[in-house]
């Protein structure tokens, strides 16, 4: 196989092009590809198909690309290219050839060699890399993230072009350089490292007239395209070539020698010194310079750019570095000025008179009036080109002034603030360093072997410096003084929160004096909500928490947030679905830990155990709501008493639009509650947190959640001595026993749920509880024993008017019916059990009925009205995100269609089944996939194929020891047998087949007996 993303997207195998799929399908492949060797989460691969308004199914249709793509690559169970890894997927290319990791390794190579001066091996390789480019990288894929990839992947060749040409130069094959320049100045017209080689390779060819030309062409095109003169460089290079300066084509040592420095000026320089250790921030340089470069051709507008970020996130040292980077295109000076916005707000007026005597003007000549100061500034500024740095910026006010007149200039601005009220303004965010950079930065600060000594020490330094520039800078420069210090020393100091922010401290440098700066710049109100939102212990919430914790209504509350968000206190994560509960809120783990020490000192420890509960109970009452509206009611489910802390109804309803998605959603959040909650001694409402999650953790398969919350809540309700409380934890995990398929596990504990609600007389969880024995029963072939304890069920459920449970026992009684053979009967109780689903309504239990009603159907012959069925189920899944649900659709939607005779559909709707119920641990469903997938192959005529997959099935069912299950594997390895002419051997697999039903589940007589007994009396067993 050989994948293909420098050019058009292509799989190649066997000498033939692999039909990748549609638009979606081709930008999650590029997606993975391009991310490639590293998982791409499913928010992102949403992000890329739908970078606007993602639908409701957004995360089971790129489940459903993934499944097509699998297909389509011809992966299987032992050679997948695609793997789920959380929080996503992975592209692992293996063996396959892969044209951008054979580019990397070969430029690789060849810069090796240039570093040893092996300049002829270096050029041969360069041309080899380049020679993979079949074009532009990725025509044709209309997704902004895969576009803003194939723009790198452009960029870095365009370098790779730059060093082959200079390879070449230094070399001398200045005339076979030429055609290939001319060629690669098409692609690349504004590159003027390019266009300086093609001046160079010119004029060695002995074309002086030619390079010339080729400035005025340079020239004007800058002046056309951006509005601005050519940089520096290509000035004096042309200056150079003018004066036949022949120095300029080949220096000592094969390198080629510097233009002459630029002639002395008088305008100012008043930039401080670069931060010589300046690390990374390679896509924020790109996109500032992007947009000064864009910004230039607006007319009569200077070119503004604010790069913002909370304090310490090094806006201050990248703006300089930026100024540095732009002196050349700007050669009328460079204006430099902190406005100290954070502390001491410098006057506009101030700023102004020492740029003006910077400009020359006299200082007795300066204006008092700030009005006239600006008009005198801005006469001074027109028609020159300066870039200008004001450092700090506290507001708006202190900017205006300050701005030059035209477009000739530009200016950079930094802030804590957004400054969204500047007129014309791009702003370019600074998030904390990425763990490459932070790390790069310590070793560039410390120096030595001591990072590549102990890297990983070096990892987790910087994480709990949580990659803030500042904090690596001090950590690094704490380091650098202490050389007898190892990295683990550093790591102990920083891992005790009781000292971090003390730990993170050097000389003039510290991060609490930083985020002291920014939070005496906030109002009371807002200081009290960021000391609050610090003592919930979860990394992420959303806006509605803050309502709880101020205990004022949403709109006062989100007033407080916004301006912790406005001085990048809080930081955001928003949802493109854009609602109220989209959004979500988070506070940077050192901001965390300054705001515990405000809290502390600042609060009361009841107010702050007052707010941590109402936003508790307040969780609570939200999940509880979510329960009621995915099920219809209060149904279902046992509460306990705990507080609910009311939120107003407004946004209750906004967050409850789709309740299964806001569980999702704040699935991390809930998590972290119910064991808050049980550290604060808040047994009661830590296990109804618990039990009220349940409908999300069932949904997704969340089972380690399931068993985290209810670990704590059962042991909150045996500390607290609360009977119902053991009673609902001990149910619930009997029912994450039953999901598991550990059988066992899950009679013991429902009959010890039992026996307690019983003693409570609590009628309701009796119900539940035995709702779920007879489950058990059914799948273990007790029948006689799951229609009896479903029929006490039901008279419960009808007696407590629990509609949905009263449609779900219908649903499993149907199925006992149709185990049993009583086909007329099943369909009965499942029409009433979906009138009592259009009643309440109650999508969750009706799309089981559906399920149910749709292997009626199958089994009636009517593939049609099953498809529809299936169908139904699909729909359901999506909309909700419930993975479970899919899978079981896959699985008859596959079924359905092997009734159509419909292979090719059949095959793939089962085989994304399988490979889900795999991924969901669900292995009674990836039992059905592998058998029908078996019988799929057998009809298609790949007997191979066939038993491969009833011997899967079959190993698979030994792990939950379901006698239905172990019968149809053995029949189908029969099938298998008696289609290779096999007879005798598949006469044993179908009386062994039909001997486990009868001695495991005498009481079984549903399709499967019929079959093999026609089967052992037909033709093929004599």
């Amino acid at each position: 196989m050989e994948f293909r993303v420098l050019g058009p997207l292509e799989v190649l195998r066997g000498g033939g092009t692999v039909d990748l799929g549609g638009p979606r399908q081709q930008i999650v492949l590029a997606m993975l590809l391009l991310e490639s060797p590293h998982v791409v989460s499913v928010d992102r691969l949403v992000d890329a198909v739908w970078p606007d308004s993602p639908p409701a199914t957004a995360r089971s249709q790129i489940q459903i690309c993934v499944s097509s793509l699998r297909q389509r690559l011809g992966s299987d169970a032992r050679t997948e290219v695609i793997t789920t890894r959380r929080p996503g997927y992975l592209l692992d290319a293996g063996s396959a050839e892969f044209d951008r990791q054979l580019f990397a390794t070969e430029v690789a190579l060849a810069r090796d060699h240039v570093q040893h001066d092996r300049l002829g091996d270096a050029a041969d390789l360069f041309r080899t890399a380049l020679a993979r480019w079949r074009g532009s990288a990725l025509p044709g894929i209309e997704s902004l993230a895969v576009r803003d990839a194939a723009t790198h992947l452009e960029e870095e060749r365009a370098r790779v072009v730059e060093e082959f040409a200079d390879a070449q130069l230094r070399m001398g094959n200045h005339r076979d350089l030429v055609a290939v320049l001319t060629k690669e100045i098409d692609r690349y017209p504004l590159r003027e490292e390019l266009r300086g080689q093609l001046m160079l390779a010119l004029y060695g060819a002995g074309r002086q007239a030619d390079a010339l030309r080729e400035f005025r062409r340079a020239r004007q095109l800058s002046i056309d395209e951006l509005g601005i003169e050519p940089a520096e460089p290509l000035r004096r290079l042309e200056q150079a070539i003018l004066r036949e300066d022949d120095s300029i084509v080949v220096a000592r040592n094969g390198r080629r020698a510097e233009a002459p420095p630029p002639p002395a000026s008088s305008a100012p320089r008043m930039l401080p010194a670069e931060v010589a250790d300046f690390t990374g921030r390679t896509r924020a340089i790109a996109e500032v310079l992007g947009k000064i470069s864009a910004e230039r051709d607006t007319p009569a507008a200077p070119a503004v750019v604010v790069l913002t970020g909370q304090g310490g996130i090094g806006k201050s040292a990248l703006a300089l570095h930026l100024a540095h980077r732009l002196a050349d295109r700007f050669p009328d000076g460079q204006l430099y000025a902190s406005l100290h916005g954070a502390s001491r707000p410098v006057a506009p007026a101030e700023v102004i008179a020492r740029f003006l005597r910077a400009l020359g003007v006299p200082g007795s000549t300066i204006p008092d009036d700030l009005d006239e100061r600006a008009e005198l500034y801005r006469s001074r500024l027109s028609g020159r080109s300066v870039v200008i740095v004001l450092d700090d910026v506290g507001q708006e006010a202190q900017v205006v002034p300050l701005l030059p007149p035209d477009r000739g200039s530009a200016v950079l601005l930094t802030s804590r603030r957004r400054l969204t009220a500047l007129p014309g303004a791009e702003r370019v965010q600074l998030e904390s360093f990425t763990t490459e950079s932070a790390v790069a930065l310590l070793d560039r600060v410390i120096g030595g072997t001591r990072i590549s000594d102990d890297r990983e020490a070096a990892v987790e330094l910087v994480r709990l410096c949580g990659h803030l520039p500042l904090a690596v800078r001090i950590a690094a420069a704490r380091l650098a003084a202490r050389p007898h210090w190892s990295l683990r020393t550093m790591v102990d100091r920083l891992s005790d929160e009781t000292i971090q922010l003390d730990e993170l401290r050097h000389g003039d440098m510290a991060v609490r004096a930083s985020l002291l700066l920014t939070y005496e710049a906030l109002e009371p109100e807002a200081c009290r909500l960021l000391r609050l939102l610090a003592m919930i212990d979860t990394p992420h919430v959303g806006a509605w928490a803050c309502a709880a914790l101020l205990d004022v209504d949403h709109r006062t509350a989100e007033d407080q947030l916004d301006e912790l968000v406005e001085l990048h206190l809080v930081d955001i994560e928003i949802d493109p679905d854009g609602d109220v509960g989209g959004t979500r809120y988070h506070l940077h783990d050192l901001v965390r830990l300054f705001a515990r020490e405000r809290a502390v000192a600042e609060d009361p420890a009841t107010d702050r155990a007052a707010a941590v509960a109402r936003y508790l109970g307040a969780m609570l009452g939200l999940a509880e709501e979510a329960h009621r509206r995915e099920y219809g009611g209060d149904f279902l489910i046992v509460h306990g008493d705990a507080h609910r802390h009311p939120l107003g109804e407004r946004l209750r309803t906004s967050l409850m639009a789709q309740p299964l998605l806001w569980l999702a959603r704040e699935r991390q959040a809930l998590v972290a509650a119910v064991a808050q909650a049980s550290a604060a001694g808040l047994g009661s409402l830590c296990w109804d947190l618990a039990i009220s999650s349940v409908v999300l953790f069932e949904a997704h398969a969340l089972f380690d959640d399931w068993r985290a919350t209810h670990d704590l809540g059962l042991a909150a309700a045996r500390r607290d001595r609360d009977r119902l409380g053991e009673a609902v934890m001990t149910y619930s995990l009997g029912s994450l026993h039953m999901f598991e398929q550990r059988f066992a596990e899950a009679e013991e504990c429902l009959d010890a749920a039992l026996a307690t609600f019983t003693e409570l007389g609590n009628d309701e969880g009796m119900a539940m509880v035995i709702r779920n024995q007879a489950f058990v029963d059914r799948v273990t072939a007790h029948y006689s024993r799951a229609r009896t304890r479903n029929e006490q069920a039901l008279e419960i459920f009808r007696t407590t008017g629990d509609r949905a449970g009263e449609a779900y026992v219908l649903s499993n009684l149907a199925q006992v019916d149709l185990d049993i053979g009583h086909e007329d009967d099943a369909q009965t109780r499942l029409q009433a059990a979906a009138e009592i689903c259009r009643t309440i309504p109650n999508r969750r239990v009706g799309a089981q009925v559906m399920h149910r009603l749709g292997e009626i159907q199958l089994q009636q012959g009517a593939g049609d009205l099953a498809l529809e069925s299936f169908s139904a189920v699909l729909e359901f899944a999506g909309d909700v995100g419930d993975r479970t649900a899919e899978a079981y659709g896959l699985l008859g939607l596959g079924q359905a269609h092997i009734a159509r005779a419909e292979i090719g559909a059949a095959r793939t709707a089962l085989v994304a089944a399988e490979r889900m119920a795999r991924e969901l641990a669900e292995l009674r469903i990836r039992v059905r996939a592998l058998l029908s997938l078996s019988a799929v192959a057998l009809a298609g005529g790949d007997v191979p194929a066939a038993r491969e997959r009833a011997e899967e099935a079959l190993d698979a069912s030994g792990e939950i020891d379901l006698p239905v299950l172990t019968a149809g594997c053995l029949t189908a390895l029969g099938d298998a047998d008696a289609a290779e002419g096999r007879h005798e051997s598949a006469v044993q697999q179908w009386t062994a087949a039909l001997e486990h039903l009868r001695s495991t589940a005498p009481a079984f007589t549903g399709r499967l007996t019929l079959d093999l007994e026609q089967r052992l009396a037909g033709p093929a067993a004599t």
